[in-house]
Parts: structure tokens; C-alpha cells; sequence
């Protein structure tokens, strides 16, 4: 298959709330040879007040804000036309599970966009950030990496590019997407069977069959700055579908026997006994070879491992009381959530689906000129596109709204933008705190442009407050 590198700068880290504003991609074979490449930025739209570091990170003026042709909108629509013409092919980037893809998927939602355009149609998602760590556990040398003062490793793009030679124009959309391109060849090259396991490992069904067909495997977690690997044995999937696995550092005869209630309190302390692979999420599993890579396991030896591993494979009362405790547990967790009501822009993984009838209405809704646009936007079943398609035309063509929609969503903006509670959005008040304390570090380090660039961004969000202050008095 074909790879996708691409990346993402966003005004912000907030995948629901904040908006992107430039993107970079590139098609390439499966030698990395280049077929296509893509690159624009978009304007501001309304309703959104940028991450004041985020802007200084990205060197994204006020001016690039606003000035730019394309709109938010457009800008969302071209992504997903050249991802369909681009398809079938595996998605990769630098930390994009955790953060590009739901950028994605939640601004393709509120675009009435198919918001899982990259595991659809043949697609498949890999992560170069999950893939280096391994290689560098797995294959010490295939890689540089930076060490922090805590002794921990270091694995930020821009830090691996400074370290393996590699040119980086960081925090620029095309230049992360080349500067990953570069890691992901020193990788296939130096540390192939990781490569191999997180091309491999890129679809959901792909990571199950290999669980099935592996007694033993092993696999990564990484929390706090802290990695760890474990040879484990799949169990049975919880209610999300994710496998559940026996972490074989255990021995099984000192739990199969237990009964549900002393299972489940076991379950609940350290050392885990259970441990989840998230399998839409591009793990890295490796074979039973690679079990002497982990002194704790090497130490109990192959033979017991594999031995372990068949008691549990062979014990289907174990594995179903497993999956039983999971499902029950999910129960009490769903009785005890809270009723609050879930905003809009909160509810892609809670709405469920679209129906067809509201799919076929936003193909048309983008195909439609303006002026037959806002007929087709009271067309909608589902309320949440009602919604998001009368806030693109707010955003896009605001005239042909009546003025009391347009009232409603220019309110609604305003509520939200000048809000003084401590929303999930950024909010006026808080992009004043986030200049202030920029403003400061700044001013330590002699950062004289950079001061200047940020006067600008307090400029323009004043501006911003008049705007809709205005709305509320």
C-alpha cells in the first residue's frame, strides 16, 4: 500500500474546540518515493480564540490568521476530497492517533464530513512516535534519541531530528510531515521488524488475528514518560472491543481457580493482571523472540511462558469470568455517569451514527449553492447537523441566514468566548492569562520579537472582546 505522511498545526491542543489552520501531506509508495505532496493554510473562523503559545510555537501571525484566501471550511473540504482521491492507503504522522486523527475526525463531524475517513474504504492508521520508542527499546542502537534530566528518554520530533542529522523546519506543517518521512525510512531500515509490526498492525482486525494466531506476544505501554513492554497472552475483548490480555509475569494456576468475587478484587491491584491493547491504535506487537529483550521475562524462561500462555488458551471458564467481570464493571460505570447534557461539539462518540437519510442530506448540503443551503440545514433529522451546518453557513455566508438564526449562533459565540468560568474552550479571559504569563517567560529570555508578535495576538483579542461584548449588552 501507498503511505500517507501528513500533519497538522491547530490553533490550540483542544481537538473539539480549537480549529486547524494548516496542513501538510505527502503520497509516497512503498519505498518512499514521492507520488503527490499537498500544503495550505485557512483562515481564522468565528467562535474560536487561539492558544496565544500555540500561535508563537507555529509562527502563525495574526496577519496568516486573516488574511488568507481559503477558508476554515474549504480548507476541511480539500483535506477530505484528497484523502478520498489519495485512498486506499496507510495514514501516518508523528503522534497522530493521540492527536492529528481526533483533530480530524471531530472537525470532520462538525463539517458533515465522514469523520473516520482514514480506516474506511481500505484505509488503515500508523503512528511513527509509538513505532520509535519500540525500535529504540527493541533495537537500542537503530536510532538517537535525547535524554532529560530525569534520565528518561526524549522522543519529540524536533529532538530526533537534532540528533540523527536530519533538516527540520519544526512546527511547520510540511516540514514535521518530511522530518517524519525521515525517521519512518531510518526505521524500516534499522529496526525493520518494528516497521513491519506497526505497517502490520494498522488495522483493527489485523492486530486481533495476530493475538489470535501468537500464544505469546509482546507489547508496549507508555504512561508518564514511562515505557514498559510485557509478554502477555490474549484473554477475550472487553464492551469497547479492545482485547484483553494475561500478563504472563503472573503464573495462571494462581488465579484460575478464584472465584468472581475474589477475581474482580484482584483485578483491581498492582501488579496488573490484565493488561488492554488498544487495537484501533496502531500497537506494536512483537513475536515470542523478542521475549529475552525483557530481563523479567527472559528470567522465567520461554518454556514456563509458553507453558503459562496454554493454560490460559485452554481454560475457558477463566476467560469468560474475565470478560464477565469487565462487562459488569462497565455496568456500574455507565449507572453512575452523569445525566448533564452533552453539547453538540461533545457527541461523536456518544450520537451514535448518522442515517442514510441524513447522510444523503449532507452530500447535498455541500453540493447545494448558498442560497438553497440554509433550506436544506432544517432538512436534517438529527439536530447536531442541524446545528453544524447553520454554524458553517454563520461562518462562511452569513447573510443568507434569517436574523434571528443568525442572532442565536452570534449569541451563543459570545456566551462562550467571553465566558469567565473555566470552560473546556478558550475563552477571552483565558487567552488574557495565557499572554500574560507568555509575556513574562518572554521578557526573562529577551525574546524582543517574539514580544512584539505576542502584543499583536492582545491586540487582536481585544478587539475580539469589543466584537462581542457588544452582542451581550
Amino acid at each position: 500500500m501507498n503511505y500517507v505522511f501528513y500533519d497538522l498545526e491547530t490553533t490550540g491542543r483542544n481537538n473539539t474546540w480549537d480549529q486547524i489552520i494548516q496542513v501538510g501531506a505527502i503520497l509516497v509508495d512503498s519505498d518512499f518515493n514521492e507520488i503527490d505532496r499537498f500544503e495550505e493554510r485557512c483562515r481564522l473562523k468565528s467562535g474560536v480564540i487561539p492558544e496565544p503559545g500555540a500561535l508563537i510555537v507555529n509562527k502563525t501571525s495574526i496577519e496568516m490568521l486573516n488574511k488568507v484566501n481559503l477558508s476554515h471550511y474549504e480548507l476541511i473540504k480539500k483535506i477530505q476530497e484528497l484523502y478520498k482521491k489519495w485512498s486506499p492507503a496507510i495514514f501516518i504522522g508523528f503522534n497522530t492517533i493521540s492527536f492529528d486523527e481526533e483533530f480530524l475526525r471531530k472537525t470532520f463531524f462538525k463539517s458533515l464530513l465522514e469523520p473516520y475517513i482514514t480506516q474506511f474504504n481500505g484505509n488503515k492508521r500508523a503512528d511513527i512516535l509509538g513505532m520509535t520508542r519500540s525500535a529504540k527499546f527493541y533495537y537500542p542502537n537503530c536510532i538517537n534519541v535525547g535524554i532529560n534530566e530525569k534520565g528518561n528518554k526524549v522522543f519529540k520530533l524536533d529532538v530526533l531530528t537534532h540528533m540523527n542529522d536530519i533538516e527540520h523546519n519544526a512546527h511547520d506543517a510540511m516540514g514535521d510531515v518530511l522530518a517524519t518521512t525521515d525517521i519512518a525510512k531510518i526505521l524500516s531500515k534499522q529496526a525493520l521488524d518494528v516497521w513491519n509490526s506497526g505497517i502490520s498492525n494498522s488495522n483493527k482486525l489485523d492486530v486481533d488475528n495476530y493475538l489470535l494466531k501468537n500464544n505469546i506476544v509482546c507489547m508496549d505501554e507508555y504512561f508518564f514518560g514511562k515505557f514498559n513492554s510485557y509478554a502477555v497472552t490474549y484473554l477475550c475483548k472487553n464492551q469497547f472491543n479492545y482485547p484483553q490480555c494475561f500478563d504472563l509475569i503472573h503464573d495462571p494456576i494462581d488465579f484460575i481457580d478464584m472465584s468472581m468475587k475474589d477475581l474482580k478484587a484482584r483485578m483491581k491491584l498492582k501488579p496488573k493482571i490484565i493488561r488492554e491493547i488498544k487495537n484501533n491504535k496502531n500497537p506494536i506487537l512483537m513475536n515470542q523472540n523478542y521475549v529475552h529483550n525483557i530481563p523479567a521475562y527472559e528470567a522465567i524462561g520461554l518454556d514456563t511462558l509458553i507453558e503459562r500462555a496454554l493454560v490460559i488458551k485452554n481454560n475457558d471458564d477463566f476467560k469468560n469470568k474475565i470478560q464477565r467481570i469487565l462487562f459488569e464493571e462497565n455496568e456500574e460505570k455507565e449507572q453512575l455517569k452523569s445525566q448533564i447534557d452533552v453539547l453538540p461539539e461533545d457527541s461523536l462518540y456518544m450520537g451514535g451514527f448518522p442515517s442514510n437519510d441524513d447522510k444523503s442530506k449532507m452530500i447535498e448540503f455541500h453540493n447545494s449553492d448558498w442560497d438553497k443551503k440554509f433550506f436544506l440545514s432544517n432538512q436534517f433529522n438529527d439536530e447536531r447537523y442541524k446545528y453544524f451546518s447553520q454554524r458553517i453557513i454563520y461562518e462562511e455566508n452569513p447573510e443568507i441566514l434569517p436574523k434571528d438564526i443568525y442572532n442565536q449562533i452570534h449569541k451563543i459565540i459570545a456566551k462562550q468566548l467571553l465566558s469567565t468560568d473555566n470552560e473546556k474552550w478558550n475563552t477571552i479571559p483565558k487567552a488574557y492569562q495565557q499572554i500574560d504569563k507568555e509575556r513574562l517567560e518572554l521578557e526573562e529570555k529577551g525574546e524582543d520579537q517574539k514580544l512584539l508578535f505576542l502584543e499583536e495576538i492582545n491586540d487582536f483579542i481585544e478587539e475580539l472582546e469589543k466584537k462581542y461584548e457588544k452582542v451581550l449588552n
